[in-house]
């Protein structure tokens, strides 16, 4: 019920407890599908609203407003938020404010979009011909949850089988009291028994399963690489195996050429310099063989046969090399494919991550021998989190510190670092995205903040700038750097342990 009605309904209650009174000054973009209307005060909550699927959403942050955006409805004047209200059966929030201006978030998957009505027009997030937009907030009383259109046609059928006989208006009062829960994986408006409505634990419990949601969504394309990682290695090594196995097939090879040089030592006294070839005796030859043995000319009889024991020796000594390769290949296959079977068995970020924590020497192996010119190195330098679809590295050590940001980072990534004291590096890898959102911007100076001798501060200063604005001057101790071109967030420690 994360994206139904009754959670909008419940989030404009959010919206007017918490709003009430502040002033909005702009709108703009930083994040595809994403817009932000953004609070006078820096320190309030500014509106997120992103409008992609296949999970569409509604956050009240504090948000710095970026360095790099997009205007968005620039006719949008500074105005006092008013309330926020939904319409009697569609998914439709109006956002109303002062000065005649209205916003409307329009949830019509596939089609979400945001309309902004202003005294002389309308204007639309996302660019449509269709600039109508009628809002009637007029509830709207269903007796039977068949006809209600506010709920789809799988959650009419859980409420049935979980509330037979209770009726849909009473049901509907249940919900109301409902603070939101996670059952099975899915946000649930039930109430817990004697549970009252209240708008802030509400949006607690739905910020919380929106951003576990994000987290999951980013599970899929991680344990993709990590699957592909691993796959890769598998058939490398399983060729190589094949290849190894091949060496086996020399082993009547090895012993004709021992045979070639003991017969060779027997002819010694027949054969003569210069020959090209020693015919074998009846009595000497063995089974299968040819009638000839291939001579060198311009070696003596007793160089050739020494010459045939050297090779056998040097292919048996190869043979068995192969079988001790061939041996540890093996196990490292069977080990490779008991971790794809363990990989394809987790569905859950968490469970993912703690098996990357479990099988870090594993992954830290596979990254060398894929990428053997990156590190020597035999353990990651970093700490590494995940915010919403971010990754973010948190160096361990001032050592670590260097080898993260000079080594294992890109320059256009965003480094981080408390100022005017010692700290950890923090790198929010951008990887090919064009913009970092403010608020995970603050998300990792917060973890900067945690990771420096401040952590105890109640406010902490810390610098971000872009990594190929970070350099390390020659005679630097490990950890130390110049950056230029920073900006300084003031930001209080993360609470993590």
């Amino acid at each position: 019920m994360i994206t139904s009605w009754f959670t909008w309904e419940k989030l404009c209650k959010v919206m007017n407890a918490r709003l009430k009174g502040d002033i909005f000054t702009e709108c703009y973009s930083h994040v595809k599908s994403e817009l932000v209307i953004q609070n006078d005060n820096p320190r309030g909550d500014s509106i997120r609203i992103h409008l992609d699927q296949p999970l569409p959403f509604l956050f009240l942050q504090s948000i710095h407003p970026p360095g790099q955006k997009v205007p968005i409805f620039p006719d949008f004047k500074p105005a006092e938020f008013v309330e926020a209200e939904i319409a009697g059966t569609d998914r439709d929030i109006r956002l109303n404010f002062t000065e005649d201006q209205a916003v409307i978030l329009r949830i019509r998957p596939p089609k979400n979009n945001v309309y902004f009505i202003f005294p002389s027009g309308v204007d639309t997030f996302k660019k449509t011909a269709d600039h109508s937009i009628h809002f009637d907030a007029t509830p709207v009383p269903f007796q039977s949850i068949t006809d209600d259109p506010r709920l789809n046609k799988r959650w009419k059928k859980r409420f049935r089988d979980l509330y037979p006989d209770l009726s849909w208006p009473d049901l509907q009062q249940e919900i109301s009291r409902a603070n939101g829960q996670v059952l099975g994986g899915r946000f649930i408006l039930l109430p817990f028994p004697r549970e009252e409505f209240n708008p802030h634990r509400f949006y607690d419990n739905y910020r919380d399963f929106v951003t576990s949601r994000l987290k999951e969504l980013h599970f899929k394309p991680e344990k993709n690489r990590i699957m592909t990682a691993l796959s890769s290695r598998a058939e490398k090594v399983y060729r190589r195996i094949r290849q190894l196995a091949k060496t086996e097939d020399q082993a009547d090879l090895i012993e004709r050429y021992r045979i070639y040089g003991d017969i060779l030592m027997t002819m010694l006294n027949t054969l003569q310099p210069g020959q090209e070839q020693a015919k074998i005796p009846m009595e000497l030859r063995p089974r299968g063989y040819p009638e000839t043995i291939p001579l060198k000319p311009d070696l003596s009889p007793q160089a050739n046969a020494q010459r045939y024991y050297n090779i056998a020796r040097k292919l048996e000594r190869a043979r068995q090399e192969s079988r001790e390769k061939e041996s540890v290949l093996k196990k490292e296959y069977d080990e490779l494919k008991a971790k794809i079977t363990e990989l394809e068995a987790i569905e859950t970020l968490h469970n993912l991550q703690t098996w990357l924590k479990k099988n870090k020497d594993l992954m830290v192996r596979l990254n060398r021998m894929e990428n053997p010119q990156k590190t020597e190195a035999t353990r990651l330098p970093y700490r590494e989190y995940f915010y919403e679809s971010w990754r973010i590295w948190v160096g361990k050590s001032a050592r670590d510190n260097d080898d993260m940001t000079f080594h294992l980072s890109h320059k256009n990534d965003l480094w981080l670092h408390i100022r005017n004291s010692t700290g950890s590096h923090v790198i929010i890898r951008r990887e090919g995205k064009a913009h970092i959102p403010g608020h995970v911007i603050e998300y990792a100076a917060s973890l900067a903040a945690r990771f420096s001798e401040e952590k105890h501060a109640s406010l902490v200063p810390v610098v971000c700038t872009e990594r190929k604005h970070v350099v390390k001057r020659k005679g630097f101790p490990p950890g130390k750097a110049h950056y230029s071109l920073e900006k300084t967030i003031l930001i209080k420690p993360a609470e993590i342990e």
